[in-house]
């Protein structure tokens, strides 16, 4: 069962933010030039935990590095309520591609890292898609592959496999030995 307050769009809006490059330093920083670039320490630290815990996010992880696209990744305070994440398109520059995920930080933990999948797995659709490079053809890949989804004020599009992403995710963490990580009820308090 999907939970309402869990939807993800992919959002047809430049973001206005700038982008910040994420600390080199972190664990799972790999090479000099990632693909994935988390902008602040609450995603570095979901992307870490989920990367112990998630093989599913860890193959996704995988396309990206391998791919053509470089994604941001940051949280929004200010996420239009019902959101739990949205990918934006943000620039075409010669053979690469720039993208935009965005995180709601009113979601414990487990739900973060089950959004970010979510959100990652729609990076990995653009990938598979090297026509998407503009807020336009991006629009043309949803309407091909995906549904509008009107869940919240904000229009956007969504597809069926990256809401079974999300769920098989939310299941594997749930699911999963706890490891390094403690695991966390619905309401991110620590299980015994």
């Amino acid at each position: 069962m999907r939970l309402p307050t869990l939807l993800c769009a992919i959002c047809l809006l430049n973001p206005v933010s700038a982008l910040a490059l994420p600390d080199p330093d972190a664990g799972w920083w790999h090479d000099r030039n990632p693909r994935l670039r988390p902008t602040d320490a609450r995603v570095r630290s979901a992307l870490s935990e989920g990367l112990s815990r998630s093989a599913i996010l860890r193959a996704l992880v995988a396309r990206v590095e391998a791919g053509d696209v470089f994604v941001y990744l940051g949280m929004r305070p200010r996420m239009p309520e019902g959101l739990s994440g949205r990918l934006t398109f943000v620039g075409d520059a010669g053979r690469y591609r720039y993208l935009r995920v965005e995180l709601s930080p009113v979601f414990n933990n487990d739900q973060v890292i089950a959004a970010l999948a979510h959100e990652l797995h729609h990076a990995v659709e653009v990938i598979d898609h090297p026509e998407v490079r503009s807020d336009g053809t991006l629009r043309a890949l949803y309407q091909r592959i995906g549904h509008a989804s009107r869940a919240t004020r904000v229009s956007g599009w969504e597809t069926t496999a990256a809401l079974d992403v999300g769920d098989k995710v939310r299941r594997e963490l749930r699911d999963g030995p706890v490891g390094v990580f403690a695991r966390r009820d619905d309401a991110g308090r620590k299980q015994r």
